[in-house]
């Protein structure tokens, strides 16, 4: 293992991830993991262990940290080839983020509304949505998965039948008091 080198500044895990020899490469640098810093001591199974100054020992799993801050990939583009025909509207589309750049400045709609449409998951492709908590862009529809992007860049996965099933009843009406008209 080569010498801790918890002198020097801490590096970005984003700048760890580039080499190609990552978690291994990354042993013995001080890193800093979203504010966590701390010298990456040893890689076990998928995890790297960090080391605090404190000495506190945190555990990564590298797959995720390179998915949360590796670098993006930007798509491929092939040769002139015939695009494939789009699927009908009401199938959900599935595939890589489909929306690049969301829009933020639309009208937020709440998911209830989109919930109930016939076309949902695959209306709300590119719709700014309010989930009671969390409001995102959804970019993409992986499956039965709805990918939502806040403007703070955290992406959230929602099952569409759990949407609808949690979003989709009409709200419940107070009970009728005894002589109430109607």
């Amino acid at each position: 293992m080569p010498e801790p080198q918890a002198n020097l500044p801490a590096q970005p895990i984003s700048e760890l991830l580039t080499d190609p020899d990552f978690p291994n490469s990354a042993v013995g640098k001080n890193a800093d993991i979203r504010g966590y810093i701390g010298v990456i001591t040893e890689v076990v199974k998928n995890s790297i262990k960090v080391r605090s100054a404190e000495g506190k020992t945190v555990s990564y799993n590298f797959h995720a940290l390179r998915r949360l801050y590796g670098p993006r990939l930007a798509p491929v583009e092939s040769p002139a080839e015939p695009a494939p025909p789009s699927p009908p509207a009401s199938q959900p589309q599935s595939g890589l983020e489909a929306i690049v750049e969301p829009n933020f400045h639309g009208p937020l709609v709440p998911i209830e509304s989109l919930v109930q449409r016939p076309q949902f998951p695959g209306c709300a492709c590119g719709v700014f949505i309010d989930l009671h908590g969390f409001a995102g862009v959804v970019v993409a529809l992986v499956g039965r998965s709805l990918k939502i992007r806040s403007r703070e860049g955290a992406t959230h996965s929602y099952n569409a039948d759990g949407l609808r099933k949690i979003y989709g009843k009409p709200a419940p009406q107070p009970p009728l008091q005894p002589g109430a008209q109607l």
